[in-house]
């Protein structure tokens, strides 16, 4: 390979995507602290939301609302701008950009895997590597082929799940008490266990939790694709000239995700158990309004971020976004310091309120110490090692 490979360096990258996915990681911590701190996995499945106060239900029904699945299909419909991003780059060049970039998966894929069985079973780095590897069969596919896959996608677990309500046979009792177990056993592993027992503890949770992945992939490879078709179509390098389109993308995917946002949350009053259809109608409303909100979201900022007023005013969370690896994982080390029995013992001792709050604590740090960092570094520490792996320098 006679061309020099070079990363991207600071003055190439687009302030939008890092502005964007600085916010999409905020909403991410959001929703996965309720997770960090409570056995939330379980909790719905046999009515736990008849233990929680007037004010920490509301706050609950604003996380379904505006967070839930909203964020992380926005991270993903990131990922798919960003992997269209790299290979165009590099192919300009005439360099062999796939090859890099299945590195760059297999350094994802080497991260999400240490992440998930070590520290947090919540890890959505895995699946996106090896989604990733998936995406590579779709560079050559025309914008029409790939819109008619990110359209259909999302239908197969809404179909899935609409099959269990009509025809699936009645959750029984002991499924549900065994549930209630796994909920009493974690919440003892998490505040007050070993390390050993925490450790046991993850493999049944993740056990658990990629069920419900089997249900996401679909939306979450939707959104890659969509990610890519994005970029192909210049969207975010020419959104100046698609003022009045991303305006319709913006008033139609409100007008159609908000109704599935609401229904979501009158789902989750009317859960009393894992046998309720509320519990899978409540999927439902998350497959139809996360990713569709999450478009609003994306528009809506790259619309607001054309305005050099705008762009000035969230131009500080810039640094978070270019740091978006390093500080993921730093969520979840924190955070397990925080809530776990080897730290601060917090698990299952704080509210949904309480909860926001430490949120919103971790990224202002994380914000002020992303700052601090690339002041003296040019990239996160994760990020600079990534780049060693891919580009083998």
């Amino acid at each position: 390979m006679d061309k020099k490979i070079v990363p991207t360096n600071k003055e190439n990258r687009l302030m939008e995507l890092d502005v964007i996915r600085g916010i999409a990681l905020f909403g991410i911590l959001v929703v996965n602290i309720n997770y960090f701190s409570t056995p939330a996995l379980y909790a719905d499945m046999f009515n736990m939301n008849a233990k929680i106060s007037f004010m920490e239900q509301w706050m609950k029904w604003m996380v379904i609302f505006f967070f839930e699945f909203k964020f992380v299909s926005l991270f993903s419909l990131l990922f798919g701008i960003s992997f269209a991003l790299f290979l165009s780059r590099l192919e300009k060049r005439g360099i062999r950009s796939r090859t890099l970039f299945k590195r760059r998966l297999v350094f994802l894929l080497i991260i999400g895997l240490i992440h998930l069985f070590f520290f947090w079973y919540g890890d959505i780095l895995t699946i996106y590597a090896l989604l990733g590897f998936l995406l590579l069969l779709f560079v050559e596919t025309k914008p029409k082929t790939q819109l008619k896959w990110i359209i259909s996608l999302p239908i197969l677990p809404i179909l899935m799940l609409t099959s269990i309500i009509m025809f699936g046979d009645n959750i029984s009792s002991t499924f549900t008490h065994q549930m209630e177990n796994i909920y009493h056993n974690a919440m003892h592993s998490y505040a007050d266990g070993t390390a050993i027992e925490i450790f046991q503890q993850r493999f049944v949770d993740i056990k658990y939790i990629y069920q419900g992945y089997i249900l996401m992939i679909p939306v979450i490879f939707s959104m890659f694709l969509l990610g890519m078709y994005t970029w192909k179509k210049g969207y975010i390098t020419h959104a100046s000239n698609y003022k009045e389109e991303l305006k319709k993308v913006q008033r139609y995917s409100a007008w159609i995700g908000i109704p599935f946002a609401f229904l979501a949350v009158f789902s989750d009053t009317k859960i009393e158990s894992v046998a309720s259809p509320f519990y899978f109608i409540q999927y439902i409303s998350h497959v139809g309004s996360g990713p569709i909100l999450a478009i609003f979201y994306m528009s809506s900022l790259i619309l607001l971020l054309q305005k050099e007023e705008w762009r000035k005013r969230f131009f500080f969370l810039q640094p978070v976004g270019r740091m978006a690896l390093t500080n993921y994982v730093m969520q979840t080390i924190i955070c397990i310091f925080i809530f776990y029995s080897f730290g601060g013992g917090l698990f299952g001792r704080i509210n949904v309120i309480e909860g926001f709050g430490i949120a919103l604590l971790i990224f202002l740090l994380q914000i002020l110490g992303s700052q601090i960092w690339l002041n003296h570094y040019g990239m996160g520490p994760l990020e600079t090692i990534w780049r060693m792996y891919t580009y083998k320098k």
